[in-house]
């Protein structure tokens, strides 16, 4: 676990910052949506601390990988799950203390905001344009099926290549930690390592959904919204 000194990223141009347990606490609506799945699938429900570990990664990464399900059951829960969220879960998704306002300073400052979210593009809109934090978006990343767009590592590219920073050579891009020209803002593993595919640092976040894995990893970790705001803030 490392720290960073306040004002190492005030540089930093964009600010990608993913959606579940960083921006919105998201959490009690996806179980709820995960218990109905279950119930609605005739499954047994998985113990609170698997649950848990849902909140974040793509779900048929976690009914495959965590549950080893079938890419058919996992396909079944998948839809219970989306058909129960879509109508319940979006609006039980409150912002975390401090993120408002801390979206609003940076965007103040002129920082590009965008996120990068496991979500699906669509529900991530939804979900943003009804807590109210989309008006300082410049662009909202999520997976699409459709393309491929399945993982951190690819939302995040889709997002860089939208803000036309995939081409910005990593060492004359604008000044900040390592010179980078963005940082991804996430709190579990998969943030970190999605935005190290594209030569990009990351910061843990310590209020969300993160566990053991995270506090262990070699990533910088913010514990507090607090922490985070004298991190990027000028």
């Amino acid at each position: 676990m490392s720290f960073l000194a306040p004002g190492a990223l005030a540089d930093v141009p964009v600010v990608l910052l993913d959606l579940d347990g960083t921006l919105v606490d998201s959490g009690p609506g996806i179980l709820d949506g995960l218990e109905h799945a279950f119930a609605e699938c005739g499954m047994e429900l998985p113990p609170p601390e698997v649950l848990r570990t849902f909140v974040g990664p793509p779900l048929d990464e976690s009914f495959r990988g965590t549950l080893g399900l079938s890419a058919e059951r996992a396909e079944t829960l998948t839809l219970a799950y989306n058909e129960h969220y879509q109508g319940n879960g979006l609006l039980t998704a409150p912002p975390y203390p401090g993120i408002p306002e801390l979206v609003e300073r940076l965007a103040q400052e002129g920082r590009t905001l965008a996120v990068a979210t496991n979500k699906p593009e669509t529900t991530a809109r939804h979900l943003l344009a009804l807590q109210g934090l989309d008006g300082d978006l410049a662009l909202i990343g999520g997976t699409d099926r459709a393309t491929g767009r399945e993982d951190k590592a690819a939302v995040i590219g889709s997002v860089l290549a939208r803000l036309s920073l995939e081409a910005r050579s990593m060492t004359s891009g604008p000044a900040g930690l390592d010179g980078a020209p963005a940082v991804m803002i996430g709190d579990r593993i998969h943030d970190a390592e999605g935005a190290s595919v594209h030569g990009l640092p990351a910061v843990l976040t310590g209020w969300g959904y993160g566990g053991t894995i995270e506090r262990d990893s070699p990533w910088p970790r913010a514990e507090t919204v607090a922490d985070l705001a004298a991190m990027l803030l000028r």
